[in-house]
């Protein structure tokens, strides 16, 4: 019988912890679709130009974001330990790293912005309007860092309620002001796409204001006596963090990096393969979002257990997020494989898009339950502190398998896109055999033992 089914008080904890962070990513994923719905109307130019301002500052925001795993896993140690004066050091340390970091990518993106939207081969309109939109959005950056990695603070401590409810502020907010700025309403002058890039940079400023004001409205559950400003900085705390959440850094750097390759690569596979790919894409990146809350929660529950010294508990959120996950990922699984060209359908009338998109859908089926268990089963290996493993087989299969296949199926066989997604699915798969072998030789359970034996 499932766990999840067995212990009801397991199920709820893991559903109380994951499904915020559910909301949270899809709230995030659809401010740039409301961006794009709003700066379309415009026009191609403006419309491009958004697109591709926006793709370099949340890049260059998320790369840099990465860091805060560490914290997240930090906190969540902390708080399953109950050392209160560790989880206010950790959120001190973590906010003066995002701020930090963020002054200099700010900076340097002012500085070489030019010379960054140069690198893109676009028109010249597009290029202008681009330039314009980072010249204002770099200037936020500090904000936006420091934000991401609030939330991340937050998560650790098993409130994934508090960056859902910013995330959801800041939505409304943001599409308030797209509507208002681009357009030109209320009295304000139409700014077009300098309108959207103040709406984001705003949306960032107000969602660190709101991340403050749910510190401050929760500091006596969040630290009890302790109070940041009576923490002192320490260099050890800076290397902790930073040693934690540099893997993940890595690891997000060379996804972006792959990203961008494998559109290169793609292109060659003609118009109507690229269209589909990207409608095919677009869908499958909805089943992901569960994926992430639950790996959220895995991380966040395990790293509480392993602080309370609590290993069969461990053993147990371990267990229960990935049958959660297997479940949840499952029914989409169901929904490609049965109707995955009425799916397409309801995002183009190209009979043509459909019908390749359909089966690139269908073909997806196959891989999501290989996606829920590699999802969970990282999140379970950081959530014990070990955030160098996830970070070596992400790049492993990506740079060692996905991506040479892609460039023999495309490049040199010139075969169609269908044996590309065919190779998503072996890729998902290795993946969790190699995790699987992890997972169930517990030497991470044992190597986080040894190290809260030792702390």
């Amino acid at each position: 019988m499932l766990l999840i089914l067995k212990d009801k008080t397991l199920s709820h904890k893991i559903w109380q912890v994951s499904w915020p962070a559910m909301v949270e990513m899809i709230m995030y994923m659809i401010i740039g679709v409301i961006d794009v719905a709003i700066v379309g109307r415009l026009g191609a130019a403006p419309l491009a130009a958004v697109g591709l301002g926006a793709e370099i500052f949340f890049s260059l925001v998320l790369l840099f974001e990465a860091l805060s795993v560490g914290s997240s896993v930090l906190v969540a140690q902390a708080k399953g330990a109950g050392n209160y004066r560790r989880i206010a050091s950790l959120t001190l340390h973590t906010l003066v790293i995002g701020l930090v970091i963020g002054i200099i990518v700010g900076a340097a993106g002012l500085i070489n912005a030019e010379k960054i939207v140069s690198f893109f081969n676009v028109e010249e309109d597009v290029h202008k309007a681009a330039l314009s939109y980072l010249l204002i959005t770099f200037k936020i950056t500090p904000f936006a860092i420091t934000l991401y990695m609030m939330h991340a603070v937050f998560r650790g401590m098993g409130r994934t309620d508090i960056p859902m409810r910013i995330a959801l502020i800041v939505n409304a907010f943001n599409a308030a002001a797209d509507y208002v700025l681009v357009y030109g309403k209320l009295g304000f002058p139409a700014l077009g796409v300098a309108g959207a890039a103040w709406a984001t940079s705003l949306a960032h400023i107000l969602g660190l204001v709101l991340a403050f004001y749910f510190l401050y409205q929760n500091r006596k559950e969040l630290f009890r006596s302790e109070e940041l400003k009576k923490i002192p900085l320490r260099p050890q705390v800076f290397r902790d963090i930073l040693s934690l959440g540099s893997p993940s850094l890595l690891e997000q750097f060379f996804w972006a990096a792959s990203n961008l390759l494998s559109i290169f690569l793609l292109v060659y596979a003609g118009t109507l393969a690229y269209a589909s790919h990207q409608l095919a894409i677009t869908v499958e990146s909805i089943s992901f979002m569960p994926g992430f809350g639950i790996a959220i929660a895995a991380s966040v529950l395990v790293g509480q257990s392993i602080g309370a010294k609590d290993f069969k508990m461990a053993k147990s959120y371990a267990r229960g997020t990935l049958e959660f996950a297997l479940i949840i990922m499952g029914f989409f699984a169901l929904l490609f494989a049965l109707f995955p060209f009425k799916i397409a359908g309801l995002f183009t009338h190209d009979p043509d898009i459909i019908n390749l998109a359909g089966t690139l859908i269908r073909i997806a089926s196959l891989e999501q339950l290989t996606i829920a268990s590699s999802m969970v089963f990282g999140g379970i290996l950081r959530g014990s502190g070990n955030t160098r493993t996830p970070m070596l087989i992400s790049t492993f299969f990506t740079w060692g398998f996905r991506l040479p296949l892609i460039y023999l199926f495309i490049r040199v066989l010139k075969l169609p896109i269908t044996y590309v997604w065919m190779a998503f699915v072996a890729d998902w798969a290795l993946r969790t055999i190699v995790y699987l072998s992890i997972i169930l030789r517990r030497d991470w359970l044992n190597k986080a033992l040894d190290k809260e034996k030792n702390s």
